[in-house]
Protein backbone atom coordinates (compact mmCIF):
# COMPACT_ATOMS: atom_id res chain seq x y z
CA UNK A 1 0.00 0.00 0.00
CA UNK A 2 1.01 3.78 -0.76
CA UNK A 3 1.17 5.86 2.30
CA UNK A 4 -2.64 7.03 3.57
CA UNK A 5 -3.41 3.33 2.81
CA UNK A 6 -5.40 1.91 -0.60
CA UNK A 7 -4.17 -0.30 -2.99
CA UNK A 8 -1.31 0.98 -5.37
CA UNK A 9 -1.67 -0.20 -8.39
CA UNK A 10 -5.06 -1.18 -10.27
CA UNK A 11 -3.55 -3.41 -13.33
CA UNK A 12 -1.20 -1.23 -15.17
CA UNK A 13 2.23 -1.86 -15.65
CA UNK A 14 3.58 -5.53 -14.69
CA UNK A 15 6.78 -4.16 -13.01
CA UNK A 16 4.50 -1.91 -10.36
CA UNK A 17 3.92 -3.83 -7.52
CA UNK A 18 3.79 -7.20 -6.46
CA UNK A 19 0.07 -9.14 -5.40
CA UNK A 20 0.48 -8.65 -1.62
CA UNK A 21 -0.54 -5.81 0.67
CA UNK A 22 2.46 -3.53 1.20
CA UNK A 23 2.88 -1.51 4.19
CA UNK A 24 0.33 1.13 5.98
CA UNK A 25 0.65 4.63 6.70
CA UNK A 26 -1.72 6.00 8.99
CA UNK A 27 -2.23 9.84 9.30
CA UNK A 28 0.27 10.43 12.09
CA UNK A 29 4.17 11.04 11.35
CA UNK A 30 4.98 7.25 12.40
CA UNK A 31 4.54 4.11 10.70
CA UNK A 32 2.30 2.15 12.96
CA UNK A 33 1.33 -0.79 10.89
CA UNK A 34 1.80 -3.73 8.32
CA UNK A 35 5.67 -4.60 7.55
CA UNK A 36 6.68 -0.53 7.51
CA UNK A 37 9.24 1.09 8.93
CA UNK A 38 8.81 0.22 13.32
CA UNK A 39 6.92 2.54 15.46
CA UNK A 40 9.66 4.51 16.99
CA UNK A 41 10.42 8.29 16.90
CA UNK A 42 9.83 10.29 13.65
CA UNK A 43 12.78 11.04 11.85
CA UNK A 44 13.58 14.94 12.32
CA UNK A 45 16.55 15.30 9.82
CA UNK A 46 19.89 14.88 9.93
CA UNK A 47 23.20 17.22 9.39
CA UNK A 48 22.62 19.04 5.92
CA UNK A 49 25.54 19.06 4.16
CA UNK A 50 27.38 22.70 3.80
CA UNK A 51 27.55 24.80 0.96
CA UNK A 52 25.67 27.73 0.34
CA UNK A 53 22.56 28.30 -2.04
CA UNK A 54 23.28 27.06 -5.83
CA UNK A 55 24.04 29.59 -7.69
CA UNK A 56 22.57 30.62 -11.05
CA UNK A 57 22.90 28.86 -14.81
CA UNK A 58 25.26 26.13 -15.59
CA UNK A 59 25.97 22.86 -14.45
CA UNK A 60 28.52 21.90 -12.03
CA UNK A 61 29.64 17.95 -11.80
CA UNK A 62 30.53 18.46 -7.90
CA UNK A 63 30.10 15.72 -5.46
CA UNK A 64 27.11 13.50 -4.57
CA UNK A 65 24.41 13.66 -1.80
CA UNK A 66 26.30 10.81 0.61
CA UNK A 67 24.59 7.53 1.20
CA UNK A 68 24.09 5.64 4.48
CA UNK A 69 24.48 8.62 6.96
CA UNK A 70 22.19 11.53 7.14
CA UNK A 71 24.73 14.13 5.44
CA UNK A 72 24.56 14.39 2.01
CA UNK A 73 27.73 15.95 0.07
CA UNK A 74 27.23 19.36 -0.89
CA UNK A 75 29.26 19.70 -4.72
CA UNK A 76 30.06 22.14 -6.81
CA UNK A 77 27.63 25.21 -7.75
CA UNK A 78 27.37 26.37 -11.69
CA UNK A 79 27.37 30.21 -12.00
CA UNK A 80 26.02 32.47 -14.93
CA UNK A 81 24.16 31.86 -18.29
CA UNK A 82 20.78 33.55 -18.45
CA UNK A 83 17.30 33.06 -17.28
CA UNK A 84 15.14 30.06 -17.38
CA UNK A 85 12.10 28.96 -18.96
CA UNK A 86 8.38 29.11 -17.09
CA UNK A 87 6.41 32.36 -15.98
CA UNK A 88 8.22 35.27 -14.65
CA UNK A 89 11.62 33.57 -12.91
CA UNK A 90 14.46 35.42 -12.40
CA UNK A 91 18.34 34.58 -11.56
CA UNK A 92 18.88 38.85 -10.45
CA UNK A 93 17.21 40.41 -8.02
CA UNK A 94 13.54 40.80 -8.05
CA UNK A 95 12.24 44.76 -8.74
CA UNK A 96 9.73 45.14 -7.88
CA UNK A 97 9.68 43.03 -4.84
CA UNK A 98 7.49 40.30 -4.81
CA UNK A 99 6.29 39.97 -0.84
CA UNK A 100 4.67 37.07 0.35
CA UNK A 101 4.26 36.17 4.39
CA UNK A 102 6.35 33.46 5.78
CA UNK A 103 4.41 29.11 6.45
CA UNK A 104 2.31 27.65 4.88
CA UNK A 105 -0.84 28.46 2.88
CA UNK A 106 -3.40 26.97 0.12
CA UNK A 107 -2.85 28.03 -3.65
CA UNK A 108 -5.54 27.09 -5.87
CA UNK A 109 -5.86 27.61 -9.77
CA UNK A 110 -7.22 26.30 -12.94
CA UNK A 111 -4.93 23.95 -14.85
CA UNK A 112 -6.91 22.41 -18.10
CA UNK A 113 -10.09 23.76 -16.87
CA UNK A 114 -9.86 21.80 -13.51
CA UNK A 115 -10.03 23.60 -9.91
CA UNK A 116 -6.49 22.26 -8.63
CA UNK A 117 -4.52 23.56 -5.48
CA UNK A 118 -1.12 22.98 -3.65
CA UNK A 119 0.37 23.67 -0.56
CA UNK A 120 2.59 26.55 -0.79
CA UNK A 121 5.57 27.13 2.18
CA UNK A 122 7.84 30.09 2.49
CA UNK A 123 10.46 30.02 4.50
CA UNK A 124 11.69 32.78 6.65
CA UNK A 125 13.96 35.77 5.58
CA UNK A 126 11.88 35.81 2.08
CA UNK A 127 11.60 39.12 1.25
CA UNK A 128 10.38 39.08 -2.55
CA UNK A 129 13.73 40.10 -3.95
CA UNK A 130 16.34 37.30 -3.34
CA UNK A 131 15.30 35.10 -6.46
CA UNK A 132 15.13 31.34 -4.25
CA UNK A 133 14.96 27.52 -5.55
CA UNK A 134 12.21 25.94 -5.73
CA UNK A 135 11.36 22.57 -4.63
CA UNK A 136 8.14 20.17 -5.13
CA UNK A 137 7.10 17.37 -2.85
CA UNK A 138 5.19 15.15 -4.47
CA UNK A 139 2.67 12.82 -2.19
CA UNK A 140 1.75 8.72 -3.11
CA UNK A 141 -1.37 7.32 -4.07
CA UNK A 142 -4.15 7.92 -1.16
CA UNK A 143 -2.33 10.03 0.69
CA UNK A 144 -2.02 13.95 0.20
CA UNK A 145 -0.45 17.42 0.12
CA UNK A 146 -0.45 18.10 3.47
CA UNK A 147 0.36 14.69 4.92
CA UNK A 148 2.84 14.59 2.80
CA UNK A 149 4.66 17.51 4.05
CA UNK A 150 4.27 16.71 7.86
CA UNK A 151 5.73 13.27 6.94
CA UNK A 152 8.98 13.83 4.51
CA UNK A 153 9.41 17.08 6.39
CA UNK A 154 10.88 18.83 3.57
CA UNK A 155 9.02 21.98 4.83
CA UNK A 156 11.91 22.14 7.63
CA UNK A 157 14.65 21.70 5.16
CA UNK A 158 13.13 24.60 3.24
CA UNK A 159 13.49 27.12 6.34
CA UNK A 160 16.96 26.08 7.31
CA UNK A 161 18.06 26.13 3.66
CA UNK A 162 16.18 28.99 2.21
CA UNK A 163 14.33 27.55 -0.59
CA UNK A 164 10.28 27.88 -1.53
CA UNK A 165 8.21 24.33 -1.28
CA UNK A 166 5.18 22.91 -2.74
CA UNK A 167 3.45 20.22 -2.04
CA UNK A 168 0.57 19.96 -5.04
CA UNK A 169 -2.31 17.71 -4.21
CA UNK A 170 -3.54 15.09 -6.65
CA UNK A 171 -6.98 14.49 -8.21
CA UNK A 172 -8.16 11.45 -6.31
CA UNK A 173 -5.39 11.54 -4.21
CA UNK A 174 -3.23 10.32 -7.39
CA UNK A 175 -1.11 11.05 -10.40
CA UNK A 176 -1.44 10.54 -13.85
CA UNK A 177 2.24 9.45 -14.34
CA UNK A 178 1.52 6.66 -17.00
CA UNK A 179 -0.01 3.12 -15.71
CA UNK A 180 -0.75 3.75 -11.68
CA UNK A 181 -2.97 5.09 -9.92
CA UNK A 182 -6.14 5.32 -8.99
CA UNK A 183 -7.87 5.80 -12.71
CA UNK A 184 -6.15 9.87 -13.16
CA UNK A 185 -6.80 10.57 -16.44
CA UNK A 186 -5.79 14.28 -15.66
CA UNK A 187 -2.84 16.24 -17.15
CA UNK A 188 -0.51 16.16 -14.38
CA UNK A 189 2.47 17.16 -16.11
CA UNK A 190 0.79 20.14 -17.29
CA UNK A 191 -0.44 21.06 -14.01
CA UNK A 192 2.77 21.27 -12.75
CA UNK A 193 4.00 23.43 -15.97
CA UNK A 194 0.68 25.43 -14.69
CA UNK A 195 1.90 25.48 -11.02
CA UNK A 196 5.97 26.57 -11.69
CA UNK A 197 4.77 29.51 -14.36
CA UNK A 198 2.03 30.91 -11.50
CA UNK A 199 4.83 30.53 -8.55
CA UNK A 200 7.66 32.14 -10.81
CA UNK A 201 5.71 35.07 -11.60
CA UNK A 202 4.02 35.45 -8.34
CA UNK A 203 7.30 34.71 -6.30
CA UNK A 204 11.19 35.49 -6.65
CA UNK A 205 12.53 32.49 -7.95
CA UNK A 206 15.51 31.88 -9.45
CA UNK A 207 13.57 29.68 -12.44
CA UNK A 208 16.95 27.40 -13.54
CA UNK A 209 16.73 26.07 -9.55
CA UNK A 210 13.35 24.04 -9.79
CA UNK A 211 13.88 20.65 -8.53
CA UNK A 212 10.67 17.99 -7.90
CA UNK A 213 10.81 15.10 -5.49
CA UNK A 214 7.81 12.63 -4.57
CA UNK A 215 7.03 9.47 -2.96
CA UNK A 216 5.93 6.02 -4.52
CA UNK A 217 2.81 7.51 -7.32
CA UNK A 218 4.28 10.86 -6.60
CA UNK A 219 7.96 9.28 -7.34
CA UNK A 220 6.29 7.77 -10.76
CA UNK A 221 5.09 11.99 -10.99
CA UNK A 222 8.75 12.55 -10.43
CA UNK A 223 9.86 10.47 -13.31
CA UNK A 224 7.24 11.42 -15.81
CA UNK A 225 8.31 15.28 -14.74
CA UNK A 226 12.17 14.14 -15.99
CA UNK A 227 11.00 12.52 -18.97
CA UNK A 228 8.25 15.29 -19.97
CA UNK A 229 9.65 18.32 -18.30
CA UNK A 230 13.19 18.39 -18.44
CA UNK A 231 13.01 22.12 -19.64
CA UNK A 232 11.60 23.53 -16.41
CA UNK A 233 12.87 20.86 -13.70
CA UNK A 234 16.81 21.01 -12.51
CA UNK A 235 17.18 17.58 -11.34
CA UNK A 236 14.77 15.02 -10.01
CA UNK A 237 14.75 12.99 -6.64
CA UNK A 238 12.15 10.12 -7.29
CA UNK A 239 11.74 7.70 -4.07
CA UNK A 240 9.99 4.02 -4.16
CA UNK A 241 8.55 4.79 -7.62
CA UNK A 242 8.91 3.06 -11.14
CA UNK A 243 10.24 5.22 -14.21
CA UNK A 244 6.97 5.77 -16.20
CA UNK A 245 5.35 8.18 -18.36
CA UNK A 246 1.58 9.07 -19.89
CA UNK A 247 3.72 9.59 -23.22
CA UNK A 248 6.87 8.93 -24.54
CA UNK A 249 9.88 9.14 -22.65
CA UNK A 250 11.79 11.82 -24.32
CA UNK A 251 13.60 14.36 -22.11
CA UNK A 252 14.65 17.27 -23.61
CA UNK A 253 18.21 17.67 -22.49
CA UNK A 254 19.90 15.19 -19.86
CA UNK A 255 18.85 15.42 -16.23
CA UNK A 256 20.67 14.21 -12.82
CA UNK A 257 18.37 11.68 -11.11
CA UNK A 258 18.72 10.82 -7.29
CA UNK A 259 16.59 7.56 -7.73
CA UNK A 260 15.76 6.10 -4.02
CA UNK A 261 14.51 2.73 -3.36
CA UNK A 262 14.26 0.19 0.01
CA UNK A 263 15.19 -2.43 -0.21
CA UNK A 264 12.67 -4.39 1.73
CA UNK A 265 9.80 -2.66 -0.29
CA UNK A 266 6.87 -4.70 -0.64
CA UNK A 267 4.58 -2.51 -2.95
CA UNK A 268 7.67 -1.10 -5.04
CA UNK A 269 9.84 -3.79 -5.40
CA UNK A 270 13.63 -3.67 -5.34
CA UNK A 271 13.90 -6.06 -8.64
CA UNK A 272 12.62 -3.09 -10.75
CA UNK A 273 15.29 -0.84 -9.76
CA UNK A 274 17.82 -2.29 -11.98
CA UNK A 275 15.98 -1.22 -15.25
CA UNK A 276 15.05 1.93 -14.01
CA UNK A 277 18.36 3.15 -13.48
CA UNK A 278 19.74 1.53 -16.77
CA UNK A 279 16.74 3.26 -18.13
CA UNK A 280 18.07 6.85 -17.12
CA UNK A 281 21.91 5.49 -17.31
CA UNK A 282 21.02 5.52 -20.82
CA UNK A 283 18.74 8.86 -21.22
CA UNK A 284 21.90 10.49 -19.49
CA UNK A 285 24.45 8.84 -21.97
CA UNK A 286 26.67 7.91 -18.81
CA UNK A 287 29.49 5.30 -18.64
CA UNK A 288 27.74 2.36 -16.89
CA UNK A 289 31.21 1.17 -15.89
CA UNK A 290 31.79 4.22 -14.57
CA UNK A 291 30.82 4.10 -10.77
CA UNK A 292 31.85 4.74 -7.20
CA UNK A 293 29.80 3.36 -4.03
CA UNK A 294 29.35 5.44 -0.79
CA UNK A 295 27.48 3.94 1.67
CA UNK A 296 24.06 2.88 0.09
CA UNK A 297 24.86 5.24 -2.88
CA UNK A 298 26.18 4.06 -6.21
CA UNK A 299 26.89 7.31 -8.13
CA UNK A 300 27.42 7.46 -11.84
CA UNK A 301 28.92 10.91 -12.23
CA UNK A 302 30.19 10.56 -16.04
CA UNK A 303 27.29 11.61 -17.50
CA UNK A 304 26.45 13.96 -20.95
CA UNK A 305 26.45 17.55 -19.52
CA UNK A 306 27.78 17.33 -16.33
CA UNK A 307 24.69 15.43 -15.50
CA UNK A 308 24.61 12.58 -12.70
CA UNK A 309 22.51 9.61 -11.95
CA UNK A 310 23.13 8.18 -8.29
CA UNK A 311 21.22 4.74 -7.31
CA UNK A 312 20.32 4.53 -3.41
CA UNK A 313 18.92 1.70 -1.71
CA UNK A 314 18.64 2.38 1.81
CA UNK A 315 17.19 -0.83 3.94
CA UNK A 316 13.39 0.14 4.86
CA UNK A 317 10.36 -0.78 3.34
CA UNK A 318 7.82 1.22 1.28
CA UNK A 319 7.66 4.39 3.61
CA UNK A 320 10.87 3.66 5.29
CA UNK A 321 11.68 7.64 5.72
CA UNK A 322 8.92 8.54 7.65
CA UNK A 323 10.21 6.87 10.47
CA UNK A 324 13.69 5.95 12.05
CA UNK A 325 15.36 3.41 9.29
CA UNK A 326 18.32 1.43 9.61
CA UNK A 327 20.61 3.40 7.51
CA UNK A 328 19.27 6.21 8.71
CA UNK A 329 18.43 7.35 5.39
CA UNK A 330 16.58 10.77 4.93
CA UNK A 331 15.02 12.32 1.73
CA UNK A 332 15.60 16.09 2.03
CA UNK A 333 18.92 15.52 4.15
CA UNK A 334 20.08 13.89 0.75
CA UNK A 335 17.98 15.40 -1.96
CA UNK A 336 18.45 18.80 -1.49
CA UNK A 337 22.59 18.45 -1.39
CA UNK A 338 22.32 16.67 -4.60
CA UNK A 339 19.46 19.00 -6.14
CA UNK A 340 21.84 22.35 -5.18
CA UNK A 341 24.72 20.96 -7.46
CA UNK A 342 22.50 21.44 -10.46
CA UNK A 343 20.81 23.80 -12.36
CA UNK A 344 19.32 24.34 -15.62
CA UNK A 345 21.44 25.48 -18.79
Amino acid sequence: MDAGGGSLGNGGSSRAVTSGTGPNQTGGSQATGGNGASAGSVATGGTVAGGGQAGGGGQAAGSSAGGGGGSGGAGGVGTGGAAGTGGGGTTGPCSPARPHAAGTSTVNLQSSGVNRSYLLHIPPGYDGTKPLPLVFDVHGYTSFASEQMMRSKWDKMADKEGFVLIDPEGVNKSWNAGSCCGGNKQDDVKFFRDMVAKATAELCIDSKRVYVSGHSNGGMMTYALACQAADIFAAVAPVCGISMSPGPCQPSRPIPVLAIRGLNDGTVTINTADADINTWLTNDKCAKDQVTTSGVCKAYKSCEAGTQVLDCRPRGDHNFFYANNPDNYLVPDNAWPFFKQFSLP
